[in-house]
This record gives structure tokens, sequence and C-alpha cells, in this order.
């Protein structure tokens, strides 16, 4: 997809054109868990979905965390994390996250607003993505502390057909379970990333209609 495209569509964005809880169900690999709890007491996060040129193509961008004793060790996310005391707003939790981690600048990047706000059982947040956009590839370097490894993925490998995939994921508790996941050129991406991912596919596709 040509960026040009991509920014024609973002600034048409409506939370009425949103299909967040069609597109988690499809790839959530616990349905009722993302989709039926509402706990009263969650942790706050948010993270940053971000999108930007690379030779007018639009692309995202993922990181790969580092491992730790944690629920998310390892795993394939977007930047962001946990809301601080210092956080205005949950748009600032996730630019300070995103700068913290991959050297995002707030002062690149144009708010279009939310997606679908999920809850994550294992680790009891609820997170926000907050939808963006760059008008240049930013300069991305990886804290190395947090990150290792930045993926940049191009929307034509997230919105073409049959993306969606099933694969063998082992969990924190041992159990392995034929999860639905996407696939980015041998890099897993499940769990709440693939369905705030899923819901961005959905937006992107509709939108061309």
């Amino acid at each position: 997809m040509d960026f040009d495209e991509t920014i024609s569509i973002l600034n048409h964005y409506s939370k009425k054109k949103l299909k967040g809880k069609i597109a988690h169900e499809e790839i959530a690999p616990f349905r009722a868990n993302y989709t039926n709890l509402n706990p009263s007491s969650p942790k706050i996060a948010a993270v940053l979905v971000l999108l930007y040129p690379v030779i007018n193509k639009s692309h995202f961008v993922l990181i790969e965390r580092t491992k730790y004793k944690g629920q998310h060790s390892g795993q394939i996310s977007f930047p962001g994390g946990k809301k601080e005391k210092k956080d205005k707003d949950i748009v600032e939790t996730a630019l300070r996250e995103a700068w913290e981690e991959t050297n995002i600048k707030k002062d690149e990047i144009t708010i279009i607003g939310e997606l679908s706000k999920l809850y994550i059982p294992p680790s009891n947040f609820e997170v926000t993505p907050i939808l963006a956009f760059s008008k240049h590839q930013p300069d991305f370097i990886p804290n190395k502390r947090e990150v290792v490894d930045v993926i940049e993925v191009k929307i034509e490998d997230l919105i073409k057909p049959q993306t969606i995939k099933k694969m063998k994921i082992k969990f924190k508790n041992g159990k392995v379970l034929n999860t639905p996941c996407f696939d980015f050129h041998s890099k897993t991406v499940w769990g709440a990333t693939a369905m705030i991912l899923n819901e961005l596919k959905h937006y992107l596709l509709d939108s061309k209609k």
C-alpha cells in the first residue's frame, strides 16, 4: 500500500469504523478471556501503532523484547508499556515508551486516534493502542536493555489474503496450543499484538472499499 493512500485513509479516521470485537475474536488465543472479561482494577498501558513510509510504501514497526522474568518475555509487540504517574494521558504513555524503547521522537509523529482497548488476562493489563503516522521513516535505535530487535513490516504483508496462520505455541504454563498468529518473515506475532494488528487490517481494508 502506498503511503499516500494510507494517509488518505487515516485522514478519514472514525472510531465508528472500528471492528474491535470481530477482529480480536478472529485471532485471540483464548477468546473468552479477551472478549468477556471486564476487570475492575487492571493496570493501564498503551502501545504505539505507528505507520510510516519506506520508499513511499507504508510500514509499521514492532519490537522483539528481551528475555526477562515476566509474562511477555521475548515476545514481539508494539513499542509501549505501563502508564506512569507523570504521564498526563494515555497518548503520552505510548509516546514516552516508544521513545525510550526505540528512539521514536514525538515531535515527528501525528496522532490519529485510538484503536479498541484490549484486556490481557495473564498480566492484568488494559492496553490502549494509539494509532499514529510519521511522514518519514524514524531513526530507530533499540534500547538494548528492553529491545532485542526492531522489526519493520510492510502494510502489504499485513493486508494480503490468508495472512492469519496457526502455529503451535508453548505458553508459560507449559501447554502447547495451536494458536492463530501472523508470520512476518519468520517472526511469529500472536496474542494481544496480533489482535491489534488484525483490527488495523480490518480498518484499512474496509476503508479501501
